[in-house]
């Protein structure tokens, strides 16, 4: 046979049994890693309240939605959800690496300021994860966005995380200034 029909039908063999491989392996792995993802979702909200058990899910506002916001709980001192302590945000937004690869974070507010910030995941560039880097490295740099901005190659990601915080602290002080 001439090598010009052989070498396709090589290949084509080959890239089936490659996306035959991919697709076995994504049908087995998919429940882990979304179980996997869940779990350090949960994990996070405990750092932020030590009893986040005595929660209770918002209604998220539209301009949050829009935003990246998928989670609005107020965090409560009690199971009878009589004094409330909190509330953590859950947020996705759209960084430096695009949409398939979001950028996802918890945020809490108390005592009328941002409590705690925990990132959950992200797939961004060298140039986003930086910035990512340097936000995870201190506790308080969530409150000094302003100061990551001057990371190299960081401003789509701190833009994102940047809007998603301000709306969140916004939508946070017009419950706590009530």
């Amino acid at each position: 046979m001439n090598k010009m029909i052989k070498l396709p039908i090589f290949l084509g063999t080959v890239g089936c049994l490659c996306g035959g491989v991919l697709a076995v392996t994504n049908y087995f792995t998919k429940d882990a890693i979304a179980k996997g993802e869940f779990d350090r979702a949960n994990a996070a909200y405990f750092t932020h309240f030590e009893n986040y058990a005595a929660r209770s899910e918002l209604a998220i506002p539209e301009a949050l939605a829009k935003i990246g916001v998928t989670l609005k709980e107020e965090i409560f001192s009690d199971a009878d959800k009589t004094t409330s302590i909190g509330y953590v945000y859950t947020c996705s937004v759209v960084g430096f690496a695009g949409k398939s690869t979001p950028i996802k974070f918890t945020i809490s507010y108390a005592e009328g300021k941002i409590n705690n910030y925990v990132p959950l995941s992200h797939g961004e560039s060298a140039q986003g994860a930086k910035f990512m880097d340097w936000l995870s490295a201190d506790k308080n740099n969530i409150n000094n966005l302003e100061a990551g901005k001057a990371q190299t190659g960081s401003s789509v990601t701190y833009q994102a995380i940047s809007n998603a915080v301000t709306a969140c602290t916004t939508d946070y002080l017009a419950a706590y200034n009530k």
